[in-house]
């Protein structure tokens, strides 16, 4: 069994209550961009309780970041969580793994089987181009920037989401 990385996505987020519904939609993309529906719930329960964990330990006036990734490794999809927290509580599970983070923090993590004793390899996974954003870059060299309205509406909405 191979235990090299075929596949790997991540999604940086604050560690407030709206990154949980925000793992559940990062979860929800990757899986069905990878055919690996089946594993939905399993993949995201165990995503949203790592991240949630964060959420809760991580303070409200001065949020943590935390970055979700998702890996296909061997027979093997693996969930990690990185965070930046000081002196984080272990996580409530045996089953999870935890080791020190590269600048502070943790990274927790879990493996689950792949259905149908598939390996990594041979996940159907999307054909993607060279260019990673469809947003036109400006020629003037100013950057691109959002529309303080939409992301306004986008943030209220997720908030209803955590409540």
């Amino acid at each position: 069994m191979s235990t090299r990385t075929t596949q790997v996505d991540d999604l940086r987020l604050v560690a407030q209550p709206s990154a949980v519904p925000c793992t559940e939609l990062f979860v929800r993309l990757i899986l069905t961009d990878w055919s690996l529906m089946p594993m939905l719930d399993q993949v995201t329960n165990a995503a949203v309780r790592l991240v949630g964990d964060v959420v809760d330990q991580s303070s409200p006036s001065a949020p943590a970041f935390v970055t979700v990734r998702l890996q296909l490794r061997g027979d093997r999809l693996v969930i990690e969580v990185d965070d930046d927290l000081i002196a984080p509580t272990p996580p409530r599970d045996e089953r999870i793994g935890v080791r020190p983070g590269e600048r502070g923090g943790r990274t927790t993590w879990c493996e689950l089987a792949l259905p149908g004793g598939i390996s990594a390899g041979q996940v159907r996974l999307p054909r993607r181009g060279d260019r990673r954003t469809l947003v036109d870059e400006p020629v003037s060299g100013e950057p691109v920037t959002a529309d303080p309205q939409v992301l306004e509406r986008l943030l209220n909405r997720l908030s209803t989401w955590s409540e």
